[in-house]
């Protein structure tokens, strides 16, 4: 019986009929190699393939969310702009 991975990563598991948009975008060097890296981990951990187009804006959206201090300017921006009408 093989047995599962014990590795969890930050990226929850992606529906992959969810609606995609075009993205273009061109990274060299670590940041390539990561994201690779980080492809494979995904596909190994939830046994699902995934493409870069489906697994960079999920990344994005899990970064932002998880972004305490953008999180806290997003409340206090609001805030101003309510109060500026």
């Amino acid at each position: 019986m093989a047995r599962q991975p014990s590795t969890t990563l930050a990226l929850a598991r992606i529906e992959t009929e969810e609606k995609t948009t075009d993205l273009k975008l061109r990274l060299k060097g670590k940041l390539a190699v990561d994201l690779a890296d980080y492809r494979r981990a995904y596909v190994e951990t939830n046994g699902q393939s995934v493409e870069l187009d489906q697994l960079v804006p999920h990344m994005l959206a899990t970064f932002i969310e998880a972004d305490r201090g953008f999180q806290t300017w997003r409340k206090s921006a609001a805030g101003k702009a309510t109060g500026a009408d």
